[in-house]
Parts: C-alpha cells; structure tokens; sequence
C-alpha cells in the first residue's frame, strides 16, 4: 500500500501542473454559481408579485380574472348575482397559503444551508461529466505520449498503476466538490442578506447539506470506472471520452423515448446506469429537475437502496475489467490518441 501511496503522490505531482483540472473546476465553479443565481433572481421576480395567487372563474360562460390579493384585502369587484364571496375566499386562502409555502422553499433553495442541497445535485451532474473527461485524458495521455511502458518497466505493478489513476480521480473529484461547495457557501450567505428575512422555517439542515455532498461524491464513482474502462479499451483518450459521454446521453435519450413507447422498458430502466444515478441524487428532493442530463425525467425512478447497489455493481465491474485488460494486454512503445 506505500507504493500505492507514493503514486498516488506522484499522480497528483503531475496532475495540478495541467491546465485541464483547472480549466474543468473553474467550468463547474461558474455553472453552480450560475444556477445559484439565477434561482436567486427568480425569486426576487416571484416574491415581487410578478406570480400574484389568481384563478379563473366562470360567471355566465363569461370569464373573470379574480385577483386574490385583492380579494384577501377586502377589495372584492363587483360580481355576478348569485356568486358565492364565500368560497372565493375560501379558494384564495388556499392558493395564497401555496403560494408563500413556495416562496419558502425558494427561499430555502437559495440560502444557507438549504442552497447546497439544491445546488449540489446540479453540481454532481456537470461534475460527472468533467471528471469522466478528466479520467479519460489522464489514463489516455500515458499511451499518446509513449510513456506507459517505461513506467512499467521501473518496477510498478500494472495494477498499482491504474489504482493511483483511480484514486486520484476519487480524491480529485471530493475536492471539486468541496471547493464548489466552500463558493456555494459564500454566495449563499450574500444572497441571504439581499433576501431579507425566510418567510418561514427552514426544510433543510446541515446534516441534509453533508449527505447530499457525499452521495455527490459517490455517484461521480461509476463514471471515473466507464471512462477507464474504454480508456484502457481503446488506449486512447478520445475514445474514453466521447464513448462514456455518449453513453449517457444516449442512455438519456432511448429511455425517454422507450419508457414512453414500451410498458416493459419501465423495469428494463430500472437497472440502467444513469437512471440509478438520478435516483440515488433525487431521492427525498420535491424536484426532479437535476436529473434531465441522465436517466431524464420519464417513468419511476428506483428507490435509494437499489439505487446504490446497482452504481456499485457498473463501478466494480467496470473498474475490474479495466484492471483485467490493463494486466493482459501488451504495452506498445507508442500509440493512442
């Protein structure tokens, strides 16, 4: 295990001198930013009356607009003979107590520390893709410059080689997330103050903000073992990286027109990588919406335990086959791409 240790050393020696991890943390750095943002602007639009409660009513097949704000304040416009006050206050009280319930919760979205929550399954989504191509350009480079065999041929075991690989993509990925983490904080706590007062208790805590961090962390796994696994495939690492991001998105797209054509591709979905992956991230969140960029947003998704189990099978069995073809296959002086 100190061999290990030392290339993993090694691995980040050479890895923080590239302009690529940077250049994809600072693309995940603006996106979450980016999104955090932009919820807090469609809650300055949403608290600033712009989504006033209404709804129509029918008077004579004539229909009305009926302004609930009004309504509530006493400023009831003429109606109709016969028109029940009763039950259009009835009907305002609900609408208006949905209302501020949802101007809760997006204020809990945007502040501390409901916003991590929000945010970091949106973040695990960009970040799976990042470190898929992250993956994919180290493991590839080592082929396209020729220097694999000679790394090899100083004595380092084949398997020790791919696990520092893995592994610093592991640690590379929980830094990514604590770092995008540390500048959510920070821009949650700024928009906290230009948003005044929550309209209501807080839903999330601390401890939810911890959870959704390290399943973050974890449901990045399966994609560092698919792009490793095409990578030593292929030896070459645009190979890895256009295959595993196709697979995703190829994944995304069959199911949301399967599931919609074929009843029986409902249980067939169930055990697909990226639908597992928006399960696992979702599971206990009001809104889906992180999932679009895998699995999509069609049929049922499985539940948590499932969920993990299944992203730990694609993660074993990929990260094994990569490690099964490193150990088999003749090491050419040169080659990839």
């Amino acid at each position: 295990m100190a061999g290990l240790a030392n290339l993993v050393r090694w691995e980040w020696f050479k890895l923080w001198r590239r302009w690529m991890p940077w250049i994809l943390l600072g693309i995940l750095l603006l996106f979450s930013q980016l999104f955090l943002w932009a919820s807090f602007g469609s809650y300055l639009n949403f608290k600033g009356g712009n989504a006033r409660a209404s709804f129509i009513s029918e008077f004579g097949g004539r229909p009305e607009q009926m302004i609930c704000d009004e309504i509530l304040a006493g400023r009831i416009p003429d109606l109709p003979p016969g028109a029940d006050i009763n039950a259009l206050v009835q009907q305002c009280q609900q609408l208006q107590s949905q209302r501020e319930e949802l101007l809760r919760q997006r204020h809990n979205d945007i502040t501390l520390p409901g916003s991590l929550t929000a945010m970091l399954p949106v973040v695990q989504n960009i970040g799976m893709i990042l470190v898929a191509i992250l993956t994919a350009s180290t493991l590839g480079a080592e082929h396209s410059w020729g220097t694999l065999r000679s790394i090899l041929a100083r004595g380092t075991a084949r398997w020790q080689y791919l696990g520092a690989k893995l592994v610093m993509m592991a640690l590379v990925a929980a830094g990514a997330i604590v770092v995008v983490t540390a500048g959510l904080a920070l821009s949650s706590a700024a928009i906290g103050a230009l948003a005044g007062a929550a309209p209501g208790p807080a839903s999330a805590t601390w401890n939810d903000a911890a959870v959704t961090a390290g399943k973050a962390w974890l449901a990045m796994w399966p994609s560092i073992a698919l792009a490793a696994f095409i990578t030593v495939l292929t030896r070459s690492s645009a190979a890895g990286i256009a295959l595993s991001l196709g697979y995703s998105f190829l994944e995304s797209i069959t199911t949301a027109i399967m599931i919609n054509l074929f009843s029986w591709y409902q249980t067939v979905s169930n055990f697909l990588l990226g639908r597992n992956i928006t399960a696992w991230m979702m599971e206990g969140q009001d809104d889906m919406g992180g999932g679009a960029v895998l699995g999509g947003i069609v049929g049922e998704f499985p539940g948590e335990l499932q969920a993990i189990l299944v992203m730990a099978a694609y993660t074993l069995v990929l990260g094994g086959l990569a490690f099964w073809l490193l150990a088999r296959r003749d090491i050419p002086a040169t080659g990839g791409g």
